[in-house]
């Protein structure tokens, strides 16, 4: 299993990939909240996994930045 960290726009992700029988699965976890996970992902490896994870909870970052 991979696991990374990082920052985006005063907020801490942490992701995460796995792989789950014949396809790679992924997690992240923006700061304390509840962590989002993905396991019918079509990422064939774990840098795809990885990549997917971050592209996702950046768009979820963005998306909390809009809420009123």
């Amino acid at each position: 299993m991979a696991n990374t960290s990082f920052e985006h726009h005063g907020h801490q992700v942490e992701i995460k990939a796995w792989q789950a029988e014949n396809r790679w699965a992924w997690s992240f976890q923006i700061d304390d909240r509840m962590p989002v996970e993905n396991v019918q992902t079509g990422a064939r490896s774990e840098d795809q996994a990885l990549a997917e994870a971050r592209h996702e909870a950046i768009a979820a970052i963005k998306a909390l930045h809009e809420e009123p």
